[in-house]
């Protein structure tokens, strides 16, 4: 959009059939309506003004997925209509590098075109990290984009990886009524926010009934017809019937050719950028999760016009990420009913602002 409307001509490349990315169909948008969901639901379960409203037969996980699905259609109409408005054409199909101005589409019907550009951003996002050890054609794990798919209202969840994804749907499921463990491999939840602020949703996590398990690192996974367990280093087993596997992801370069212009990514599928998000080849750039961390929309967001920035002004300076806010969205109960632990008492006003309309909304400032 910003390079449109500083009269540059642009194209933009679209593998998938909508628009939107990881974002809109897998990521932040299908999540958070989620979470809004079954925040209404649980207001309404623990209201006694609403208790005549309550219906006789509960809400299921997939009732409440269906709300999401709506949200992400509105989103993706649009993002469609800012495309159309802004004149950039959008050509569906598979993007790969021919040399380092010209890339090849294959789209899924038909035969592949080529276009060129004297400036080319790579935008292409990121999946779940699959370690080879573990089998998620298993109709009982899910990563963190299948999980949007998963057909029943589970009775136990196992969720290993305890980072953005895993703590904002332990938070979910945990409201849904499941029985909820969530698989820490660091010492604590959240290691890049604020101590007081982790150490809050930890507790509001634990007083809900989610089970944390710190220092924990996985070894093996047995999956059954009914169930599955989870073998931890430590000895612990854990059975469940659903396993979220939230433990990384996996930047999408494994079709674009890298190697035809001289570049590369490392073992999770990530391109080394500078603080302009220029590669080795300086007018390619690589913006959003395939560049690394943060790896987040809001990030994704900014990087992008960054790039474009320093392509219509090379004097820009170096863009600062550490200044980027991000978000996580989970379901605390308000400090207001809740005692906070020692930790959080020292720090009581600024914990009280996160969690005192019951949800977090962290920036990093």
């Amino acid at each position: 959009m910003m390079a449109s409307k500083n009269h540059q001509t642009v194209a933009l490349v679209e593998r998938h059939f909508e628009v939107g990315g990881g974002c809109t169909h897998w990521g932040t948008i299908p999540s958070k309506a989620l979470r809004h969901a079954v925040k209404i639901l649980h207001d309404l379960r623990r209201n006694p003004l609403l208790r005549e409203f309550r219906a006789e037969t509960p809400l299921t996980y997939p009732q409440l997925l269906a709300t999401a699905t709506k949200v992400v259609e509105a989103q993706v109409a649009s993002r469609r209509r800012f495309y159309e408005r802004n004149r950039v054409p959008v050509f569906g199909g598979e993007a790969s590098f021919i040399d380092d101005h010209v890339v090849e589409i294959q789209p899924a019907v038909g035969k592949p075109r080529r276009i060129s550009g004297r400036n080319i951003v790579i935008a292409s996002g990121s999946r779940p990290y699959h370690p080879p050890e573990v089998d998620f054609s298993h109709e009982h794990i899910r990563d963190s984009d299948s999980i949007l798919r998963y057909p029943a209202h589970p009775f136990a969840v196992t969720i290993y990886g305890a980072g953005v994804i895993g703590c904002e749907y332990a938070s979910i499921f945990i409201n849904l009524g499941a029985k909820v463990t969530l698989v820490n491999t660091q010492d604590r939840l959240l290691s890049f926010l604020d101590d007081e602020i982790a150490e809050a949703l930890s507790y509001h996590l634990r007083e809900q009934g989610c089970v944390i398990r710190h220092n924990e690192q996985f070894k093996t996974l047995e999956a059954r017809e009914r169930d599955v367990v989870l073998h931890l280093e430590s000895g612990r087993k854990i059975k469940s019937d659903l396993l979220l596997w939230a433990n990384g992801r996996t930047g999408n370069s494994q079709y674009l050719q890298l190697d035809r212009v001289g570049l590369s990514s490392n073992s999770r599928g990530q391109i080394a950028v500078n603080g302009h998000y220029q590669t080795a080849v300086p007018h390619i750039y690589a913006v959003g999760d395939i560049a690394g961390p943060p790896a987040l929309a809001s990030a994704a967001y900014v990087q992008g016009s960054h790039a474009v920035q320093h392509i219509l002004d090379p004097s820009v300076p170096d863009h600062r990420l550490d200044m980027v806010p991000s978000g996580i969205y989970t379901i605390p109960k308000s400090l207001r009913s809740a005692k906070p632990n020692a930790s959080c008492r020292k720090k009581r006003c600024r914990t009280k602002s996160v969690t005192a309309h019951s949800r977090i909304s962290l920036e990093r400032r």
